[in-house]
C-alpha cells in the first residue's frame, strides 16, 4: 500500500474514533441531566415533609402524602445511582478511546506532525 493509501486509512480510523467519541459525550450528556432529575427528586422531598408537618391535616390524610413521597425520594436515589454507574462506564470508554486515538496518531509520523498542537492528550 502506498503512503498516502496509509495516511488516508489512519485519518479514516480517527474519524472514526472522534465520531465515537462524540457520541460517547452525548451519552454523557443525558447521564448527566438523569443525574440531574434524581437529585431534584430526592431534595425535593424534605422540603415537603416539613410543609405537611406544619399544616394541621388528620393521620390518614397525611399518610398517603408521605407514602407518595418515600416513593417519590426512593425513585430519585435509584435515578441517581443508576446515572453514576452509567457515567463511569462512559468514561472509561472515553479513556480507552482516547489512549486507542493516541496510538494511531502516533503511529505515523504525518499525521501526528499534522495533528501537532491539535489534539493534546492527558497524561495521568
Amino acid at each position: 500500500m502506498s503512503d498516502k493509501g496509509i495516511q488516508r486509512d489512519v485519518l479514516a480510523r480517527i474519524r472514526t474514533l472522534l465520531a465515537l467519541e462524540r457520541n460517547y459525550l452525548a451519552e454523557e450528556r443525558t447521564q448527566l441531566a438523569q443525574f440531574r432529575t434524581g437529585l431534584t427528586l430526592t431534595l425535593i422531598v424534605p422540603p415537603l415533609f416539613i410543609f405537611f408537618l406544619e399544616i394541621n391535616i388528620p393521620f390518614y390524610l397525611v399518610l398517603p402524602f408521605y407514602t407518595f413521597f418515600v416513593i417519590i425520594c426512593l425513585w430519585g436515589v435509584w435515578i441517581v445511582i443508576r446515572a453514576r454507574s452509567k457515567l463511569s462506564k462512559i468514561r472509561k470508554k472515553k479513556k480507552f478511546l482516547k489512549e486507542r486515538e493516541k496510538q494511531i496518531i502516533l503511529s505515523s509520523k504525518p499525521i501526528s506532525e499534522f495533528f501537532n498542537g491539535c489534539m493534546y492528550f492527558n497524561e495521568e
